[in-house]
């Protein structure tokens, strides 16, 4: 991007921004802006736009050592907006941490027939709102964190510490949890056979992850200061 290279060269000291315009490189890369578009991203005491469009607009920020992506698309031309207008491509590049119904599916179930003049999804760190030209308070779709394993198997629990590595990077409660229960599955001397839930408290969140649609067998896992513990203490 070379409105970083030239803040770059120029020894621009907001860190933050610059960190947010590399990510927001790479988030669009692979979807440049298009004429109906523009990309604001805020640094500590700056920010830059790219594009003059209030159509389509790309927010990207920092809170808490976590960048955040929102996407606002403003109906200019109508006062409410359909369940059509809740379109796939506005949630590009997001992987949703609602496996079992994803948030652009509840965004869409969200909206009634007689449509809707403001409309807010909250996923982890990324974020979409559809908004008109009235400006009045519509209802907020915010996901709950359940991931969804087909089988117990090393390879899979590893898969989700990975997710996790990527769209919950400062949650590192959590992924001692994930190591914990990796550690605990290659301990045992038999495979697991039952259909399992395992809720996980850590980072003052709580996530889920299910094996199978019949839960049979459920643990919870909670980090603190002395560690990872689990309830009930062995898988079985």
């Amino acid at each position: 991007m070379s409105v970083m290279r030239e803040l770059k060269e120029n020894n621009f000291s907001d860190n933050t921004l610059l960190s947010n315009l590399d990510f927001a490189e790479r988030f669009l890369r692979n979807h440049p802006l298009q004429q109906n578009s523009k990309l604001l991203v805020k640094g500590n005491y700056s920010c830059v736009q790219i594009g003059a469009s209030k159509q389509v607009i790309f927010t990207v920020t920092s809170e808490n050592k976590q960048v955040l992506v929102n996407v606002c698309i403003h109906n200019m031309y109508t006062g409410t907006f359909s369940k059509d207008s809740i379109d796939a491509c506005h949630f590009f590049n997001h992987s949703c941490q609602d496996e079992f119904k994803s948030c652009f599916t509840q965004a869409q179930e969200a909206v009634p027939k007689e449509g809707l003049t403001r409309l807010d999804i909250i996923c982890n760190r990324f974020s979409v709102t559809y908004s008109t030209k009235f400006h009045g308070p519509g209802p907020t779709v915010e996901t709950k964190c359940q991931l969804k394993l087909d089988n117990i198997t090393a390879e899979s629990l590893l898969s989700k510490k990975v997710w996790l590595q990527k769209e919950k990077p400062t949650c590192h409660g959590l992924i001692s949890c994930l190591d914990f229960l990796i550690k605990q599955y290659l301990t045992r001397s038999s495979a697991l056979k039952y259909c399992y839930r395992f809720v996980i408290h850590a980072d003052n969140e709580i996530i889920k992850i299910t094996s199978g649609e019949n839960v049979t067998r459920e643990y919870v896992l909670l980090h603190d200061h002395e560690g990872v513990s689990m309830y009930p203490s062995t898988l079985h």
